[in-house]
């Protein structure tokens, strides 16, 4: 059975917390993204919002 939970207030679009409630929630490192408003959040509990440049070169430098 899934229960909700509580979507954190982290980004300036309301709409942009589900992206980072389930990034939370899966315990991401990265969340990969073009979105200008998303990225201004920048980090969120135990992770980094990144551009995809900034995503290559994680993987490529093994972060």
């Amino acid at each position: 059975m899934l229960r909700r939970l509580r979507k954190p207030r982290l980004a300036p679009d309301p709409d942009d917390d589900e992206v980072n409630g389930t990034a939370i929630a899966a315990k991401a490192p990265l969340v990969v993204t073009g979105d200008r408003t998303l990225l201004s959040v920048s980090t969120f509990d135990g992770g980094r919002i990144v551009t995809v440049q900034e995503a290559l070169l994680a993987c490529v430098s093994g972060v």
